[in-house]
């Protein structure tokens, strides 16, 4: 299968073109890689197995997806974060991200004068992740978990 011809790859490449494309934005993307040809049960599915609830001869193709990995975006991140705090290039940093692998970028950061701030879309974060910012705030609307309610509040510290 041509992962990269699905609807869901298709919508992704157009989003990630958008971004790319947006100004005072930098999109920094790994590599995807898939892990060992490894495929992943889903969670639902596994859960069903280990409680007795279905088989394995009920599982379909729907129920597995490859294990793929994205690989040294951290590394590119935390160098043009580096890079723009050393040269005093930007005042202000904002992170989209709920990885806290980006922590000591951050705080080089904020040592060299930049005031960071966090999106965690609407995610939990870290509390490592959470104490290495300024402020944290998501500016788009909650979205709809699609179970009558909403997505869960970000950890913000007070």
């Amino acid at each position: 299968m041509d992962f990269g011809q699905t609807p869901v790859a298709k919508h992704q490449n157009d989003l990630l073109v958008s971004i790319k494309r947006t100004p005072n934005f930098a999109l920094r993307l790994g590599k995807a890689e898939w892990q060992n040809k490894e495929w992943r049960l889903k969670g639902d599915k596994l859960k069903l197995i280990l409680s007795k609830k279905i088989t394995v001869d009920d599982l379909t193709e729907y129920d597995v997806m490859p294990c793929i990995e994205q690989k040294a975006v951290d590394m590119k991140i935390g160098m043009d974060i580096a890079l723009l705090a050393t040269k005093k290039q930007a005042d202000v940093l904002i992170v989209i991200s709920g990885d806290a692998d980006i922590v000591p970028a951050l705080k080089l950061a904020r040592r060299e004068g930049m005031t960071v701030g966090l999106d965690p879309l609407w995610n939990p974060i870290k509390d490592e992740l959470a104490e290495h910012v300024d402020f944290i705030k998501t500016c788009i609307p909650r979205p709809d978990t699609g179970k009558g309610g909403t997505a869960p509040p970000a950890k913000i510290p007070q």
